[in-house]
């Protein structure tokens, strides 16, 4: 089963067709290829989403743009909501659960995060849009990656100031803020970025590394949760 673009389109049969007809696997990457196969219209280009600013608005369920590193983007939906915890999934069955948006969990990907816990304040926890601060102290996590588990990373936060950004023909006012990663028994060192709400706690925007092994992965809200 097949969509154009230009057909409606609701939560239940974009799912439905996760199962059906893809011949995408995880070996294709960095790309997640995403809900490529479910639509008959591709993205004209790697920089561009595979649906308009008023197709996106007219959906009823809201809706993540995903990409890893240099790949196409594509789409994913929100599956199922649980306090703070948003579980969305792509038409090939990729799921990545975010939390404030960070993800703490992936299904579907070469290498997945299978567990996240964090020790001390975490910025995207406690952030303050009316007057946004860095929190003292180092945070501290032990995540899951694969087959390897409580790897230790701890990270430091940086506000590095406010900035209007643009997805889909949406202007948003953000504040952009840098979280250094480090994770010295895998000699691991990355900058995560968060471009956070000045009106709100919602994360617009991100740039996460979740394994040594993997290009980061760009998220942005094209709609957000009701």
């Amino acid at each position: 089963m097949k969509f154009s673009l230009s057909s409606p389109l609701t939560r239940r049969s974009f799912l439905a067709t996760g199962g059906a007809g893809l011949a995408v696997g995880c070996s294709q990457t960095p790309s997640l290829q995403l809900v490529k196969e479910s639509f008959s219209l591709l993205a004209p280009s790697d920089s561009t989403y595979p649906r308009t600013r008023q197709q996106i608005d007219a959906a009823t369920y809201a809706q993540l743009g995903v990409r890893i590193g240099n790949g196409t983007r594509g789409i994913m939906v929100l599956a199922e909501k649980k306090g703070e915890d948003l579980q969305w999934l792509s038409a090939n069955r990729i799921m990545l659960l975010t939390r404030r948006g960070r993800i703490v969990k992936t299904v579907g990907l070469p290498t997945d995060l299978s567990g996240c816990e964090l020790f001390g304040a975490d910025l995207l926890e406690h952030y303050d849009f009316a007057a946004p601060a860095v929190p003292s102290g180092i945070l501290r996590r032990r995540i899951d990656i694969g087959s390897a588990f409580g790897i230790p990373v701890q990270s430091r936060f940086t506000l590095e100031g406010d900035e209007t950004i643009t997805i889909v023909d949406q202007r948003i006012e953000t504040v952009r803020v840098r979280e250094d990663l480090d994770s010295p028994d895998r000699k691991w060192r990355h900058p995560n970025r968060y471009w956070l709400s000045k009106r709100s706690a919602m994360a617009w925007r991100s740039l996460q590394y979740i394994s040594p092994d993997m290009a980061p992965i760009e998220m942005e809200v094209l709609k957000r949760p009701a």
